[in-house]
């Protein structure tokens, strides 16, 4: 075999593992993911796992690097805006918001998770938290353009982000959990959301009035 093929058959066989291990995590969350259930599910020794990842830690950190690091590049793929700050944030939230409506089991067990190996990636709220969150840094640098263009009002520009998200994130759950919702309205909703996030910092002359 050659060199480039053993490290693509490499390669498969480490997706293989994460993608069983992102089924047990889907149907019995990350609580129930274990070394023997991946073996027995792809009828592997226990030693082919460990030859890829350490223990179960380091698979359930490679699946919220690499899921959550799917929904985040769908938020950055969004052109920056100096103009109109406030269109590039519906559009990055737009995105957020449907990524992760395209794995909710996985995205419910992986948020909704209090172990602190996934809350050092999913942590959101704690005083500076932009410093170590991309997802904090990308929301705070729109917010403080907005406000420096004079399209958002003065405000704290993390604080902002994190109340914005966490509303955002309780949408997002209720999406998950009532899915039988028609696409027509989760689109209402969303939309309906973002006017509602974006009314609520957008800096409005005298007298004007929220919609």
């Amino acid at each position: 075999m050659s060199r480039r093929r053993q490290l693509e058959k490499q390669e498969e066989v480490r997706n293989t593992i994460l993608e069983v291990a992102r089924s047990i995590i889907s149907q019995e969350g990350v609580q129930g993911l274990s070394i023997r259930k991946i073996t027995s599910e792809l009828d592997y020794s226990p030693a082919i796992v460990y030859h890829y990842f350490k223990n179960k830690s380091e698979i359930i950190e490679s699946i919220v690097s690499e899921g959550y690091g799917r929904i985040i590049a769908a938020a950055r793929a969004v052109k920056i805006n100096d103009t109109h700050p406030e269109k590039e944030l519906k559009e990055m939230f737009t995105n957020y918001i449907r990524a992760a409506l395209e794995s909710p089991e996985e995205y419910k067990a992986i948020m909704l998770n209090p172990d602190p190996s996934i809350l050092k990636r999913t942590a959101l709220l704690e005083r500076g938290i932009s410093e170590k969150s991309p997802t904090m840094q990308l929301l705070g640098s729109n917010i403080q353009r907005g406000i420096d263009v004079g399209k958002y009002q003065a405000c704290d520009p993390e604080l902002t982000a994190q109340i914005i998200w966490t509303s955002t994130f309780g949408l997002l759950i209720k999406l998950m959990l009532e899915s039988e919702v028609s696409s027509d309205q989760v689109e209402r909703l969303i939309e309906r959301h973002l006017e509602i996030v974006l009314n609520g910092i957008n800096l409005r002359k005298e007298g004007e009035m929220i919609t």
